[in-house]
């Protein structure tokens, strides 16, 4: 059965959360960015015997957060009702989706960071300009130059960031923007990492580890632990070079 979450179930829909992190905080970070009634952002509790999920729209992505039994008949009425065009969860549910709805899949790693705080002072790092970092992001990766527009995609960054719970750095050699990272979204337990990425002409020669170290450092001293999806299994390898392992497996499915 799905509820609209509001003000007077907010804490269920925060325990729901907890059962992973990375989807987990960045529904909650929206939740504290927009409220319980918003027109692109909206939030259901599912709830299904003794297990209660979370679910958070925003626009045409739905994210899922759920454990235990595999159940998508809420999944299907949500996906029925509004025009969604992809569902990011964890890799079964996924894989129960696709067989239904078609479309592609991917998937990845959700990793926690296992190590001691890293060295060093990073001080070439600061806050962000977010146009510096969007065209950053666009040089680095096809993703980026077919999936963001800058107003909506600044636009969430900027009603996130307004509530503490997301930062975007960026680095800079020589007065050019060349690298950038952000802790994307925090509950009361993780943050997680998002979105580092170096220009062509910097590339492979370890700025995205430097880059990443520095996020976890920031992250420490907050007293959380630092998670992330690594987004490609290749990428995942580079991950556990600086401390952080595999704990499960996710996916996001393309209708």
């Amino acid at each position: 059965m799905l509820i609209k979450v509001t003000p007077s179930n907010i804490s269920e829909f925060k325990k729901a959360c907890e059962y992973e992190h990375v989807f987990g905080s960045r529904a909650m970070t929206a939740l504290a960015a927009y409220g319980t009634d918003h027109d692109v952002h909206r939030f259901w509790l599912s709830v299904e015997d003794e297990n209660v999920s979370a679910f958070h729209l925003n626009g045409s992505v739905l994210t899922v957060i759920k454990e235990g039994e595999k159940d998508i008949t809420d999944v299907l009425e949500i996906t029925k009702q509004y025009e969604i065009h992809e569902i990011d969860s964890d890799w079964d549910l996924c894989e129960k989706l696709h067989a239904v709805l078609g479309g592609f899949t991917e998937s990845s790693y959700y990793m926690v960071y296992n190590g001691k705080e890293p060295e060093g002072k990073f001080d070439d790092i600061c806050p962000a300009d977010l146009h510096d970092v969007y065209s950053i992001l666009q040089q680095s990766h096809e993703y980026y130059r077919t999936h963001l527009k800058y107003d909506p995609w600044a636009g969430h960054l900027e009603s996130c960031m307004a509530t503490g719970l997301t930062k975007v750095y960026q680095l800079e050699k020589g007065g050019k923007p060349i690298g950038t990272g952000s802790i994307i979204s925090q509950d009361d337990t993780h943050a997680a990492v998002a979105a580092v990425a170096v220009v062509p002409e910097y590339r492979l020669k370890g700025i995205g580890s430097y880059i990443t170290k520095y996020l976890v450092k920031e992250i420490l001293k907050t007293g959380k632990t630092p998670c992330l999806i690594s987004g490609y299994d290749e990428v995942a390898e580079l991950y556990k070079k600086i401390d952080f392992v595999t704990v499960g497996r996710w996916g996001e499915l393309y209708i």
